[in-house]
């Protein structure tokens, strides 16, 4: 130890009671090393803290310092004598930290700071504190290890941009989401601005006044949607949030943490337009119901028309010119009858018939049949890809899609051809792969017709659909044929796409699911009781007696009337349970039942189970104006022999009745008669 002059020898000793004892409970250890001019080392004096530190008394050590030397760790003997020879150099204040392996196995960090002087002699000796710093350095380390896991934990999130930037906004971290998100590399984005960067200028006053806010107030800047730069000057929306940390003894970090909207974005939209298609369909779904039970009453009211003007139509001479009233009143039913198919066809009431077919030659034999009808002035063009899958499809109403959509195509074209430009429909048939929105399919056919008309704006495109909505003039269209397609895609589980552009034209795109090519052609919807392909022979009419059952008594009466012209005898009833209590009745014989489906208290189903039920030998038919396909699924089990199409024509509910009654005369007796 240098000495210290005292004024006195008692003084002196009582101030190096006072060191000794301020040395042995400082934390730590005080020595005295000494290196000499030949590189000898000495350790001339410690304090009773070398105990703890190195778990080796100062008397065991003595003035060797060998001891201590072999506690080091090996990578850091070097750098201790390189430290000491700098400061024996530079006469600079030594300071190190290093580690050390105690006896007892404990490794611990050791820190030591130490000033030099030189003696007379040569030596240089240095006045040394030594602490364990051991706790300090794990700290250090675990907050390393963290901030390591945390800044690789970033790294590798594929889809969190993070960037951290300094108060002046020059950029310090930079992650790879960062890089796929904005183009720029970590090279290119590191020691830039970070408003050079992403930030668009409109946006850079504001956002260097919310970054100096938010280190006055300490709160990080609120998160929001923005709208930010890439590298190629391209937008990409973000949401955005802040963190600000303020690390004692470091500076102020600032983090960026953005996440990509564009999926998010696109989801929302495709929510938005699978929400409307639901709504859409809802709606079309209630229309149709409505349409259907309109169209059950309205087949009455047509049948009953077409009825008694055939029945009057033989009854008046044929140069009567009742006559001819009569016949137009004829066509006027038919037409009205063929608006009723028109609403069945949109409400799905009709009878479908899918096969698995090709549609080329359904296809190529339709606009065959349309360029024959073409409007003067207008091209219909057409083409058919080659290896197209097949399709679970009605042949003719896919034909009646066509149809509709080309003469709806017709009407779009009006006023081209004739000095206004070229008119020109197109129709393609293609194979498409790939998914469609709401469904795993991947193989479509697809049906294009497109047209260079006037287009639609975006309120015609949105009511498209709906039933009875047309943009023609009054009495040039029904509204009806572009839900007619509707209805019949949806029973084909078929998708529609429509484009249209005011003044350019209109493209409907129609993806029916492919079918495998070497699937097997099966009939969806087997016919109950189907018609024999030979014409029947005409049975003994007198023979037959016909009970017939239908809530509108005008029917009943009309049917009573064209039977019995037709030889047949005719009990007609308009109510359910009475013409079952005459089947009941053992006294009463009928050779077959005739009964309409809907019917209030009563279907005909379960009409025709209770007439089994009292009679199992008699012959049950139904007629309908919309035979269904649950229709056709009850009527075998229920005991129904045949289903009979209302509203066709008279001569067909006649072929109908002959061909059962034909049935009913051949057979054994114990058939005809109860």
């Amino acid at each position: 130890m240098r000495e210290r002059p005292f004024a006195n020898e008692s003084d002196q000793k009582a101030g190096e009671v006072a060191f000794l004892e301020v040395a042995a409970n400082m934390p730590g250890a005080l020595l005295q090393y000494a290196v000499g001019s030949e590189g000898q080392s000495q350790l001339r004096w410690m304090s009773r803290g070398c105990l703890e530190l190195w778990e080796i008394s100062a008397e065991a050590i003595g003035q060797d310092p060998g001891a201590l030397w072999a506690m080091m760790e090996p990578l850091d003997v070097e750098l201790m004598q390189a430290a000491l020879l700098e400061s024996a150099k530079t006469m600079a204040d030594w300071t190190q930290e290093w580690r050390i392996t105690t006896p007892s196995g404990k490794l611990k960090w050791l820190r030591g700071v130490g000033r030099p002087f030189r003696e007379p002699d040569g030596w240089i000796v240095w006045n040394t504190m030594v602490v364990d710093v051991s706790d300090s350095r794990r700290s250090q380390q675990a907050m390393r290890d963290s901030e390591a896991r945390f800044r690789q934990l970033l790294e590798y999130v594929p889809t969190v941009s993070v960037q951290g930037y300094a108060l002046d906004l020059t950029t310090k971290y930079w992650n790879r989401a960062s890089e796929r998100l904005y183009g720029f590399t970590a090279e290119e984005a590191i020691g830039k601005n970070l408003l050079d960067l992403i930030i668009p200028p409109p946006m850079r006053s504001a956002v260097v006044d919310a970054v100096s806010v938010m280190v006055e107030s300490g709160v990080p800047i609120p998160a929001a949607d923005l709208t930010l730069l890439r590298k190629d000057g391209s937008t990409v929306d973000v949401y955005s949030s802040h963190a600000y940390l303020d690390i004692p003894g470091r500076e102020p970090e600032f983090y960026c943490i953005d996440f990509d909207l564009t999926e998010r974005r696109e989801s929302e939209k495709l929510r938005d337009l699978l929400q409307s298609q639901l709504r859409e369909s809802q709606k079309m779904e209630a229309l149709g119901t409505l349409a259907g039970g309109v169209a059950h009453d309205f087949n009455n009211i047509v049948a009953a028309i077409i009825g008694n003007v055939a029945l009057a139509l033989d009854d008046v001479p044929a140069d009567s010119a009742v006559r001819t009233c009569l016949i137009e009143i004829q066509k006027a039913s038919r037409r009205a009858r063929d608006l009723v198919q028109q609403i069945l066809a949109f409400s799905r009431r009709q009878t479908l018939a899918r096969e698995v077919i090709d549609l080329k030659p359904v296809i190529e034999e339709s606009v065959r049949l349309l360029r024959a009808t073409l409007p003067a002035g207008l091209e219909l063009r057409s083409h058919v890809a080659a290896n197209v899958p097949a399709v679970l499809a009605d042949a003719s109403q896919i034909g009646q899609v066509l149809l509709n959509l080309c003469t709806n195509a017709w009407h779009a074209l009006q006023g081209k051809g004739n000095g206004a430009g070229h008119g020109m429909v197109e129709v393609r048939l293609d194979a498409y792969q790939g998914r469609m929105p709401s469904s795993p399919i991947e193989s479509w056919v697809k049906l294009t017709v497109s047209d260079n008309g006037h287009g639609m704006d975006d309120a015609t495109r949105e009511r498209l659909f709906e039933p009875f909505f047309t943009t023609k003039p009054p009495g040039k269209g029904t509204g009806l044929g572009l839900s007619v397609v509707h209805g019949i895609l949806q029973d084909h589980e078929a998708l529609i796409e429509v484009d249209s552009t005011p003044g350019i034209g209109t493209r409907f795109s129609l993806y029916f699911p492919g079918v495998k090519g070497d699937a097997v052609s099966e009939v969806a919807n087997e016919t109950v009781g189907a018609a024999s392909a030979a014409e029947p022979v005409k049975a003994s009419n007198h023979r037959v007696h016909i009970l017939y059952v239908d809530d509108d008594e005008m029917i009943a009466f009309l049917m009573q009337r064209l039977l019995k012209r037709e030889g047949y005898e005719v009990t007609s009833f308009s109510d359910a349970n009475s013409a079952l209590a005459a089947i009941r009745d053992p006294a009463r014989s009928f050779d077959l039942a005739i009964t309409d489906y809907n019917m209030p208290g009563m279907s005909g189903l379960e009409f025709a189970r209770e007439a089994k039920a009292a009679r199992p030998a008699l012959p049950v038919a139904i007629a309908s104006g919309y035979i269904t396909d649950e229709l056709r699924t009850q009527a075998p089990s229920a005991g129904v022999s045949e289903l009979i199409y209302k509203p066709n024509s008279v001569q067909e509910l006649v072929t109908a009745v002959d061909r059962l009654a034909q049935a009913v005369t051949v057979g054994p007796p114990a058939e005809r008669h109860l």
